[in-house]
């Protein structure tokens, strides 16, 4: 099935944000908290994985034919948890960086991964029956919150 340019869009803005969030802009060092949420981001990011084996997702918002829904683990508390741990994770490398630029090309992570989010939950919804039921009890992104 071909993705729609929107999706090439908002994967690329995706990976475009990393980079630009990764980049050391400044020759300083930022926030020290930048350790703690980098490792919770990893730690989130491993957690999910133990749960949602590779070959059950992509970096695209479509689904995979043969994908299955997962409500254990950290799907339990969120319906995206591998979008919080990206998220997280470069929040932390963006706050070692410490620049404005790097800041700002988390925003854009931001608006890519809620943009992918929708888009996959929308497919999610046609796709699974379950889904919707889980989407009434689970939070989107930030369990308790959103």
């Amino acid at each position: 099935m071909r993705k729609p340019i929107s999706s090439h869009a908002l994967v690329g803005i995706q990976f475009g944000s990393i980079v630009c969030a990764a980049i050391p802009y400044a020759g300083n060092q930022g926030s020290p908290w930048w350790l703690v949420v980098t490792a919770l981001g990893m730690l989130v990011g491993i957690f999910t994985l133990r749960h949602n084996r590779p070959g059950n997702f992509a970096v695209y918002p479509e689904p995979l034919g043969h994908a299955r829904l997962i409500t254990t683990g950290p799907y339990r508390w969120v319906r995206h948890p591998m979008y919080l741990a990206v998220l997280l994770f470069m929040l932390g490398i963006a706050m070692y960086n410490g620049a404005l630029l790097n800041q700002l090309a988390i925003l854009g992570l931001l608006f890519a991964i809620v943009g992918k989010m929708h888009k996959e939950e929308a497919y999610l919804r046609a796709h699974f029956d379950a889904y919707a039921n889980y989407c009434c009890n689970n939070k989107r992104l930030v369990p308790f919150v959103y």
